[in-house]
């Protein structure tokens, strides 16, 4: 945009944004429905490759109409694909089909005027084709196309979207920093939209926005905001009373694209209003609006359900847009404004949870499994169906599917595939006396594919708090590594070392000129001169109130702290940072557990670790890990080598018996009693595929459908950690323990020496047989005794809970 401001950009961009997503998924969405391919694309192909490719096909038909229209769709597909910056392989580009699609339209009419055959096609493709020209920057071209006088549309019932074209002349202009002519020039217009029977067209507003963007590049803030008003009330409520299913599908088709208008003024006269002075009238205006921008992004993606939802460039509109709104609460004061943003954060956690979870149905159990395809089935029913009952008849079985959830695997579950809004006074009171943060890393409409950090605080009696913040140096050199840096760790720079991850090299070698690896997955090689800078860390991560409050803390009386990391805070080895000058280590002032999302919270505490205990140490001689020191601590006896899975008790109450069955099995016996599972095994993969080798592997997705006890100590690498860098959400077999009837959860989120990780869990089981203690206070135990070293190994262990 030549000369634009950061300000309307942002809102002109976001409407493109919004009204390509939505385009895209009429495109989509009719494949989606038609074709068995397209409806199973989103178990390893691009749904929008596959609807590419299906309209591509159909440009070759006899009938012109189906040709026009495969010409359109699949122009729009490419536009949104270029918009959001993801790459899709295409013989043409956007602006190509898009003519392409006006060639097969175009008939010469004898009064002298040229019509389209199809004059509601023709309009929405031209608009189209004008919105991709303004958006390469092609401005006199779009210009030209929508350059109509409204007279060549009476009578051809095209005529109500002709603000459409009005909304692309204004948006051009403003663009190209033209805005101070819009006023003249479409206020001429002004009449027509009032007097006639125009004021009742659906696309009234879009003349009433465009204006008031325009006045607002001009400098107009008053008249800026009188419009937008205007626009916000032209657009209303919509009505969501369900009919028959016919009906219903096309009123919901309404309601949508009328839902996406609202939501770009909306959010837009938000973002106008909170640019003013800062009364406490206007900042609680603010609030509100930013809030019904989050319920009305909400209904959206409700409605497109499963598109929305999986890893689609629709979802990744919708993050930008929760990232707009999370922007506009963290630049506004006041409680009200934090919970907004705290509330944007657990939505889009939420939405990926849902997505990832949808995405791994085929790795899961049949039963469950079964359970996620007639949800998918219900939101998305082909096409042959849709008559079949209306939109209540599937909310209603939607419900009782989230019952059966509940019920036959778990309510963490439900949540999860079925997400609905958290009630936060719910979520805060669940929280009680800890301490809590949660951290959220988001795109907004401007800023492409790089992310805004955001972090919500709350602490016991204090109003919830909300803000941006950057990363810096500390955060690059442990996530990212840095550029020939040299030094030893202080908060000024990042730590020196060998590109190819060896601390051993000289401050003057080759490797120390070309810069230092992450030390992400090189913790094992940090010394006492070189490490990451831990301060550094706490200073860029942790809220100041919140770093005040652990120094004033002391090992006896430590603050509990709960963490909801996200994207790469999730593989932070959070019990490592220093929280002063003097070196203190975190876990030195507070008991620290993290929380995949805090969505997924459930109680107010860990419990104390019961028995019985189902314990299975899979030693050297299967192929796994040294156990000795877990062997020791449960009391148990080897055979060549070996140690069968065995009924423990936690308080050393009976000795220990031997079962004849694997880990599943057991856990299936709903007469044992379970209170504690422990397992020492190897573990690796990612995702719903990350596994535990008992031998035999168990993966993340098959324990999703398992019963576990409250409380699991999972003495194996990796299985802790939480990665997913496609949708920043953190999807593991600890997710999956905890989704299945766990409430904490200890394990590894990185490699970590057999023999310090058996005698870790040794410990910890030492302290669950001699006394009532809760998982998460005994890994701390056992962490204080090595908190000083400068081998963070330590650390690598984690508590999860929910």
């Amino acid at each position: 945009m030549t000369g634009t401001s950061l300000h309307v950009s942002r809102v002109l961009a976001r409407d493109d944004l919004l009204q390509l997503a939505a385009d895209a998924d009429d495109a989509v969405g009719i494949v989606r429905q038609r074709e068995s391919l397209a409806r199973s694309a989103e178990r390893g192909l691009d749904v929008f490759a596959v609807a590419l490719r299906h309209y591509l096909n159909e440009v070759e038909s006899r009938r012109w109409a189906i040709r026009a229209q495969a010409w359109s769709y699949a122009a729009t597909i490419v536009c949104f694909c270029d918009l959001v910056g993801i790459p899709i392989e295409t013989p043409y580009s956007a602006q190509e089909m898009y003519a392409s699609a006006a060639r097969e339209l175009t008939e010469n009419v004898v009064d002298g005027r040229r019509l389209d055959q199809d004059l509601t096609l023709g309009v929405f493709n031209t608009h189209r084709r004008a919105r991709n020209l303004r958006l390469t920057g092609r401005y006199a071209e779009a210009l030209n196309l929508v350059v109509v006088p409204p007279t060549d549309l009476f009578g051809t019932g095209a005529e109500p979207h002709w603000g459409h074209y009005l909304f692309e002349f204004g948006a051009c202009l403003i663009s190209n920093g033209q805005a101070a002519q819009v006023p003249d020039a479409l206020g001429e217009q002004r009449q027509y939209w009032e007097r006639t029977r125009a004021a009742g067209f659906s696309t009234r507003h879009r003349f009433d926005f465009v204006l008031a963007l325009a006045e607002w590049e001009r400098g107009e803030p008053a008249e800026a905001l009188c419009g937008l008003r205007m626009a916000t009330d032209r657009l209303g409520t919509t009505d969501r009373t369900a009919g028959p299913a016919a009906v219903d599908s096309l009123r919901a088709s309404l309601d949508e694209a009328r839902d996406v208008q609202r939501l770009s003024v909306t959010l837009g006269l938000a973002e106008a209003l909170a640019l003013g002075e800062p009364t406490e009238a206007r900042l609680r205006e603010v609030v509100d609006l930013g809030g019904q921008a989050l319920e009305v992004a909400e209904q959206i993606r409700g409605r497109w359900r499963v598109i929305a939802r999986s890893r689609t460039p629709l979802a990744v509109a919708f993050r930008r847009i929760y990232g707009d709104i999370a922007l506009l609460a963290s630049r506004l004061p006041g409680p009200d404004a934090a919970a907004l943003g705290f509330r944007v954060a657990l939505s889009a956690k939420q939405t990926g949870f849902a997505s990832r979870v949808r995405e791994g149905r085929l790795l899961m159990s049949p039963h469950v499994g079964g359970l996620l395809d007639e949800i998918v089935d219900l939101e998305d029913p082909p096409v042959e169906t849709l008559t079949s009952g209306d939109r209540t008849s599937r909310d209603e079985k939607l419900e009782q599917l989230r019952v059966r959830i509940e019920e036959e695997v778990s309510p963490m579950l439900a949540d999860t595939v079925l997400p609905v809004p958290t009630e936060l006074h719910r979520l805060v009171d669940l929280i009680g006396e800890r301490h809590a943060v949660d951290f959220v890393a988001l795109p907004d409409t401007l800023s492409g594919h790089r992310k805004n950090w955001f972090r919500a605080i709350i602490q016991p009696n204090r109003p919830i708090g909300f803000e941006r913040f950057e990363p810096g140096p500390a955060y690059t050199a442990f996530f990212e590594g840095s550029e020939g840096s040299v030094g030893s760790g202080s908060s000024e720079g990042s730590v020196a070392g060998a590109a190819g991850g060896d601390s051993e090299g000289s401050e003057g070698s080759e490797d120390s000129r070309r810069g230092q690896a992450p030390w992400l997955d090189r913790l094992e090689r940090a010394t006492t001169t070189e490490q990451p800078d831990w301060q550094g860390l706490a200073h860029e991560l942790l809220p100041a109130a919140l770093l005040a409050e652990v120094r004033a803390r002391t090992v006896t009386d430590p603050v509990e702290l709960l963490i909801s990391g996200h994207s790469a805070l999730s593989l932070l080895p959070w019990a490592a940072l220093r929280i002063d000058d003097a070196g203190t280590p975190l876990v030195e002032r507070a008991v620290i557990a993290q929380c995949p999302t805090l969505t997924c919270l459930s109680y107010r505490r860990p419990p104390v670790v019961t028995g019985p205990a189902l314990v299975r140490l899979v030693s050297v001689a299967e192929g796994g890990v040294n156990i000795d020191q877990e062997r020791l601590a449960w009391d148990l006896g080897e055979e060549r080598g070996r140690v069968r899975l065995s009924r423990c008790a936690a308080d050393r109450a009976s000795s220990p018996v031997a079962l004849d069955a694997d880990v599943p099995a057991a856990l299936a016996d709903s007469t044992a009693g379970w209170g504690f599972v422990h397992v020492a095994a190897h573990g690796g993969g990612q995702g719903l595929g990350q596994y535990l080798q008992l031998p035999r592997e168990l993966t993340a997705a098959q324990a999703l459908g398992m019963k576990w006890p409250a409380s699991v100590l999972m003495a194996s690498c990796h299985v802790g950690r939480l990665v997913n860098p496609e949708d920043a959400e953190p999807l593991s077999f600890v997710m999956a323990l905890l989704t299945g009837g766990s409430r904490c959860v200890v394990a590894g989120m990185d490699w970590i020496p057999d023999v310090w990780t058996g005698r870790a869990a040794g410990r910890i089981v030492d302290a669950v047989r001699d006394g009532s203690v809760r998982l998460d206070v005994a890994l701390r135990a056992v962490q204080l005794g090595s908190a000083r070293q400068p081998n963070a190994r330590w650390a690598l262990l984690s508590a999860y809970v929910r």
